[in-house]
């Protein structure tokens, strides 16, 4: 290969590539050997880009965070409350099925914190706004956001991995499912069923 290919790599290029592999062959199979084959080059011309992998795969999960948040920003424009609620449970479903590979990254534990919870920034402010137009108090409002997140996400992630192919659920009837996952979440989230504040803190109890 020539010297000439080798310099018109940059970063954006190099996160691009990773971001087809993982794409294409999910998260895990992500490596620099992976990525120098695709790009045709050295691994060792690859951290002239990047630091390492875990500088890899961070970049990929804060840019699918950023992904998600500008299209949810873009859905919630204008709306409302529990309408607002069910657009932004919408599009993170549409986002997952588009995308279900970049989905299971963002859902991993962040490698970069700052830099995830920096690009999570738009989603954040996304649901809060919905949350808050609920009426519901401030100090209920990060909790109420990951209450709805952790009810989707059981459905989102399950339907993305694949789980629901040729299962005993139609494909035509998941629409209803998720519509029950949505209004159920949403529901409680009006309602301030469970508020911590009124139902106390529960700890396991261990068996006799």
């Amino acid at each position: 290969m020539s010297e000439s290919r080798r310099t018109r790599l940059d970063r954006e290029t190099v996160v691009l590539t990773a971001e087809a592999i993982v794409d294409r062959d999910g998260y895990d199979a992500l490596t620099m050997t992976v990525l120098a084959g695709e790009l045709d080059t050295r691994v060792s011309s690859l951290y002239n880009h990047v630091a390492n992998l875990d500088d890899l795969r961070s970049e990929i999960q804060s840019r699918a965070m950023a992904q998600l948040g500008r299209q949810v920003s873009r859905a919630a424009m204008g709306r409302t409350g529990g309408d607002g609620l069910r657009v932004l449970s919408h599009e993170l479903r549409a986002f997952a099925r588009a995308y279900p590979q970049r989905y299971a990254a963002l859902t991993r534990t962040p490698l970069d914190r700052d830099g995830f919870f920096a690009a999570a920034g738009e989603v954040i402010e996304a649901v809060g706004v919905m949350v808050r137009s609920t009426g519901l108090a401030d100090e209920d409002v990060l909790t109420t956001g990951m209450a709805i997140f952790a009810a989707l996400h059981g459905f989102v992630s399950l339907e993305a991995s694949g789980y629901f192919t040729g299962s005993f659920v139609a494909d035509s009837h998941l629409d209803v499912v998720f519509a029950q996952v949505v209004e159920g979440a949403v529901t409680a989230a009006l309602s301030g069923l469970g508020r911590p504040h009124d139902v106390g803190v529960l700890t396991p109890t261990t068996g006799a």
